[in-house]
């Protein structure tokens, strides 16, 4: 975003970074604007509650770390300010933020990244003579930056691997400058897969990551960084549309996530609120600053900053094409500032990890980074809700390449070769998932912001093309008969289920049976098209199931539904609409009668309420149903001005659950606005749990909630649930399918499928043109009670389709499970062909959701050995497999992967 712009604004007090693409240079400004200098000290009591509120009446109590904060806070172990040279070093790390296509096209900033790293192997050679401390180095904020460079200066390599070894270039494994707590578990681990292949390739270690400029960090990403081999992370933000304002953590502790595992972090806030991520370039074109504020404010911080030597992240700020100007200008700052009489400090041209190291030392030697549990919350990961058909077509690409990529290494074990054949697609499918996670869904101007919205449109149709052919591909080499009268499906979960099937039925075909014995099914038109839906009951997991579509008519019998006006009812559930607004006012569970819409706030369930300076609720509202043997549905429509709904709210006669299927048609406006639908199911959101990326949240500030200070407590990026759990009553589970950010901040729990007020100076005002959208929700009804294995695996099988293919397979295929865990013990994340691996290897990552821990079984069909690895598939021990059970250790709410081989 342009910070000149929105600075007055927001930030008044404190220094900015021009973020303007036309800056050049060090010595054209440095991209530095003066700010405004606090004078006041806080009282160390205050500044002691801010930390650990309740600490000050007890300091001592029970903890060394409030033994070591009181210090802190009062001084007493203070060190003075200034020295000799060698009494402080500040490592002032070369890096660029890597905002992929910020105020740039992709071709200029894919070659400013390239032309930045080859001028910085310049300075490298330039300086290899010189004094330790003024050699050059170079972070690398995204390995998207390497990629750039190897593509444009091949020739190089070798020398860019050597540095690399040498320490002289310190790589961050991440892909992009991802949107962390936007992504899946699984969405996540494949930002990681470009740079893990350069790792393998080459022999590295890549165990260092910077993530430059994101104010978030969602408490799962502790356990799937330490997964991934990562020991450090890095975040220099900055404190633009978010509350990391209200951060009290030390600047550098031991983050710990759900499972245990833990990463060491430099969160450091009073930098990034400084100078954001531009800190080494501020203070070298500002010495003063150094003396006169940064030593002082470390010094001061006693026992929680035992060291003398600081890290100051960032020289280059956001990438443009005149980076690579800059390289020569920073290289020679340094130098000057140590030529230098009575400097107070040595300036270290450096990298994060020579900085890790060090406090690895101190802390090996004498520990004292405290331990921090918890989550920092979501922030810039809801801007894509601004190109909302494009998050609505990723969410559902992934799910298809999680499909078809399983499906590739079922069919691998009949045909090989399948999986050296379909490597590059897949690889580019990994690549386009992965870069749909970087921030920059905004843009410095309308031209700009098309310009993302086009790539992320195209990455995100690429990934589903991806996958449709991968599944073309696998389905042939499993032997597939394609033809209109049988019906395949393939389920890609881990675990047994019901599946509502819908397909196209020929002509003459009438409706379906399996083995040879008529099931239920209801026939329809969807348009011109004759369709047929039918449950395919019991799917074995991942594995496979046929029907023939038969010219015998279903089972003759009377719907098990009811219908009035407004009103619908089933086998497990009663509902009925506001005729005036289109929510639902009244839902019955049958079972327990319970109510579960929780009245009085003004809100019904799924009721549409849009804002654009002024609320306004559906009119002209009409409902009608249409009733079948297998489900029973309620078309509610409406609209607000020239916006159309349409609400297809659907009961089943054999499943426990409720859908939403919610079609809008939207003429683009560029007016500020958010449409929200809204889900008024508990009292408070201490009743509410939500997953994200690896952890499962109470969404409120410990201790009742997950949330540290500095998180917002208003608004997440939602993965597959969120859960209702009020006191006494069944609980609810609902998940979402295409919609992904959650409001806690307009009443009742909402999402907002569509909107643009997240960060609306700067994303696309329009929606980039779309007029259609489609938005589905489920829910189910489940004892009281938390159970987080039952939430997890319902909305699994709530949101991930069936595969389903017109043909026969060979019978050998059929009704057999290929992989198979304990739904009440754990998840398979992803069942995929071994990265870079000989054919006919599979690696299956599963995610621990009992929370118990322990030795987890998977039966699996066609493999003879297995070896545990880590989240990034590096070779870990053996695992013994004995007659198709392999047991696969995994952590309380941990990660763990496996790699199965077969015979070939």
């Amino acid at each position: 975003m342009n910070e000149n712009m929105l600075t007055r604004d927001l930030h008044p007090a404190r220094m900015t970074t021009d973020r303007s693409p036309s800056r050049s240079g060090p010595e054209q400004g440095w991209a530095f604007s003066p700010r405004a200098r606090e004078g006041r000290q806080r009282e160390p009591a205050r500044r002691l509650r801010r930390w650990y509120p309740g600490a000050a009446r007890a300091p001592f109590a029970g903890s060394w770390l409030l033994a070591a904060l009181w210090l802190w806070a009062t001084g007493a172990a203070a060190a003075p300010a200034r020295g000799d040279a060698n009494t402080w070093r500040i490592i002032i790390a070369n890096d660029t933020c890597p905002d992929v296509t910020w105020g740039f096209t992709e071709e200029q900033t894919r070659q400013a990244f390239a032309d930045l790293i080859a001028a910085h192997l310049d300075e490298m050679n330039r300086t290899d003579s010189g004094p330790s401390e003024s050699r050059d180095h170079y972070n690398l904020s995204a390995f998207i930056e390497a990629e750039a460079f190897l593509e444009r200066y091949p020739e190089r390599q070798e020398e860019f691997v050597r540095r690399v070894r040498e320490g002289r270039i310190c790589v961050s494994p991440f892909l992009c400058n991802s949107l962390w707590g936007f992504q899946s578990v699984e969405g996540v681990l494949r930002a990681f897969y470009p740079a893990r292949r350069f790792e393998r390739m080459h022999g590295l270690v890549l165990d260092m990551a910077a993530h430059i400029e994101l104010p978030s960090l969602p408490w799962g990403l502790a356990t799937i960084l330490a997964g991934c081999g990562v020991r450090w992370t890095s975040v220099p933000f900055l404190d633009y549309d978010c509350t990391f304002g209200r951060l009290r953590n030390p600047p550098l502790f031991r983050w710990v996530g759900p499972d245990g595992a833990e990463v060491r972090v430099l969160l450091d806030a009073w930098a990034s609120r400084q100078a954001n991520y531009s800190q080494g370039a501020s203070l070298l074109k500002e010495p003063a600053w150094l003396e006169q504020e940064w030593l002082p404010h470390y010094a001061q911080l006693g026992a929680v900053y035992p060291l003398r030597v600081l890290f100051a992240s960032g020289t280059h700020s956001d990438i443009n094409p005149a980076s690579a100007r800059q390289a020569r200008g920073f290289v020679e700052a340094i130098s000057r500032y140590n030529a230098g009489a009575n400097r107070p400090a040595r300036l270290v041209n450096g990298t994060l990890a020579q900085f890790c190291q060090e406090v690895d030392v101190l802390e090996r030697a004498s520990p004292f980074l405290p331990v921090l549990r918890g989550c920092f919350g979501h922030s810039w990961e809801l801007w894509p809700v601004s190109l909302a058909k494009t998050v609505a077509a990723l969410r559902e690409n992934e799910r298809a390449f999680l499909a078809a990529e399983s499906l590739v290494a079922i069919a691998a074990q009949a045909q090989p070769s399948l999986g050296a054949q379909t490597r590059a697609e897949r690889e580019r499918a990994e690549w386009y998932w992965a870069m749909l996670s970087d921030h920059a869904w905004n843009g410095t101007d309308l031209t700009n912001q098309r310009h993302n919205a086009g790539l992320r449109c195209r990455w995100a149709h690429g990934l589903g093309e991806i996958s449709a052919h991968l599944t073309v591909l696998a389905w042939q080499a499993l032997g597939l008969e394609t033809g209109p009268g049988h019906v395949s499906v393939f389920n890609p979960l881990s675990f047994s289920r019901d599946v509502v099937v819908t397909c196209h039925l020929p002509a003459g075909a009438r409706g379906v049976e399996a083995d040879g014995r008529r099931i239920q099914a209801e026939v329809f038109l969807e348009g011109a098209d004759r369709q047929i839906r039918f449950v395919a009951e019991r799917l074995p997991a991942f594995g496979f199931r046929q029907f023939k579509l038969s010219e015998q008519p279903p089972m003759p019998m009377a719907p098990p539904f009811a219908a009035g006006s407004n009103t619908l009812e089933g086998p497990f559930y009663r509902l009925a609409v506001d005729p005036q607004n289109g929510g639902i006012t009244s839902l019955v569970h049958k079972a327990s009668s319970q109510e579960l819409v929780m009245g009085g706030k003004g809100r019904s369930l799924c009721q549409t309420v849009f804002f654009d300076g002024k609320e306004q609720q559906l009119s002209a509202v009409d409902c009608r149903a249409q009733l079948g043997a297998v489900s029973g549905q309620l078309h509610v429509t409406g609209r607000i001005g020239e916006i159309r709904f349409t609400n297809i709210i659907s009961l089943y006669a054999t499943l426990d659950r409720v859908d939403f299927d919610v079609r809008i048609e939207k003429p683009p406006t560029a007016k500020e606005q958010r449409l929200l639908q809204f889900f008024p199911l508990a009292d408070s959101a201490a009743e509410l749990r939500i997953e994200t990326p690896g952890a499962v949240l109470r969404p409120c500030p410990q201790p009742e909630g997950d949330l540290l200070p500095g998180a917002d407590p208003r608004r997440f990026a939602v993965q597959g649930f969120i859960d209702f759990a009020p006191a006494g009553r069944v609980g609810v589970t609902v998940a979402p399918r295409e919609a992904f950010l959650l409001r806690l901040d307009q009443g009742p729990p909402a999402f907002e499928p569509i909107g643009n007020d997240q960060n609306w100076k700067e994303v696309t005002p329009d929606q980039d043109g779309v007029r259609q959208f489609q938005f589905r929700y489920s829910l189910r009804v489940r004892p009281p009670g938390y159970d987080n294995a039952a939430a997890l695996a319902w909305s699994r099988s709530a949101t991930m389709p069936a595969v389903i293919v017109a043909g026969q397979l060979p019978k050998k295929w059929l009704d057999r499970v290929g992989l198979e865990v304990d739904p009440t013990r754990a998840l398979v994340t992803c069942f995929k062909p071994v990265d870079g691996a000989p054919s006919g290897q599979a690696l299956v990552r599963c995610w621990e959701t009992r929370g118990a821990g322990g030795p987890v079984p998977l039966r699996v069909r066609g493999y003879l050995r297995a070896r545990r690895t880590d989240l990034l598939e590096r070779e870990r021990e053996p695992l013994e497999l004995h007659q198709g059970e392999v047991n696969l250790p995994l952590r309380p709410h941990g990660f763990g992967a496996v790699r199965l081989e077969s015979a070939e």
